[in-house]
């Protein structure tokens, strides 16, 4: 499954960047051919469109991404649709959790953080701008085409600013209230971490990487949590699921198994009817039947 980060920095003839700390700062177009893929992340992203569009989903929600919006997306795995009529070119913040608390902390007694909504599910969210943020992502588009790099410190400088100015907009509730949450964490609650992207296809050193532990410390945790192996969890959560979508949709089996996080239909079905000693199409039919019956 394709790590956004990753891609970014193993292909710079493709993406303008700055290393900025812990950060990444990236302009594109992107380059994305197929219809819909599935990403992942362990940073926090910050996205302003410049042109186009772009589709995001996550647990059944989708935002779409036009042109001068904003979307924050939390550390975690998505599917990114490409949209028919045009490509997409964006303006990215790669920020890890600590950038984000230590900005709230040092400018805590002037945010808006009073009466804060409670914390959101949402994989993502929109940000509300206003002209002077709007001037800000486009001023710091302006220095990725400078012959001669920026100092670093330049960049993060305004880069806080710009942050603060995020933070300080009442409508950006949501955004505080998820910052407010991570002040206390030392590494990012695992069941957290599994519930939210359990119907994405990560590898167990992909979610390990996500849950910011080593693949024996997220196996140990897991344990100590859930009671079994992480394996097991994912393939009978998988299945929950995937009976949900059966059930609920008209969704064929192919996207069935895409959305719940099997490597393919045919996966899908093998251990489905393993599990439920039917297949996907006859559960579903079951189900139907059962429906028009009550």
């Amino acid at each position: 499954m394709l790590n956004s980060y990753d891609q970014i920095v193993t292909h710079p003839e493709s993406f303008k960047m700055l290393s900025v700390k812990d950060m990444l700062f990236v302009t594109y177009t992107c380059p994305q051919v197929e219809k819909l893929i599935t990403a992942w992340s362990e940073y926090n992203i910050i996205g302003f469109t410049l042109n186009g569009q772009k589709n995001y989903h996550h647990g059944g929600k989708s935002w779409a991404l036009t042109k001068n919006n904003t979307l924050f997306s939390k550390r975690g795995a998505f599917a990114q649709e490409k949209f028919k009529y045009g490509g997409w070119e964006v303006l990215a913040f790669y920020i890890p959790d600590n950038y984000l608390k230590i900005v709230f902390n040092q400018y805590r007694q002037y945010l808006p953080i009073k009466k804060l909504p409670d914390l959101s599910n949402d994989a993502m969210f929109e940000l509300v701008i206003d002209d002077r943020i709007r001037t800000y992502f486009y001023g710091i588009v302006a220095y990725f085409n400078l012959t001669v790099s920026p100092p670093e410190d330049l960049i993060e400088m305004k880069f806080r600013e710009l942050l603060f100015n995020i933070y300080s907009i009442p409508g950006n509730g949501a955004l505080l209230a998820y910052v407010s949450s991570l002040i206390d964490q030392h590494k990012a609650p695992l069941w957290q971490i599994m519930e939210s992207n359990f119907m994405f296809n990560l590898s167990i050193a992909e979610y390990a990487r996500l849950a910011q532990r080593s693949i024996s410390t997220f196996k140990r945790d897991f344990q100590v949590i859930y009671k079994t192996t992480p394996g097991r969890w994912l393939s009978g959560k998988r299945q929950v699921y995937a009976k949900l979508l059966l059930e609920s949709s008209q969704k064929t089996i192919s996207e069935v198994a895409f959305e719940s996080g099997f490597e393919n239909a045919s996966h899908f079905s093998r251990v489905f009817r393993e599990n439920n000693y039917m297949s996907p199409v006859q559960y579903r039919q079951k189900h139907s039947n059962l429906i028009q019956t009550v």
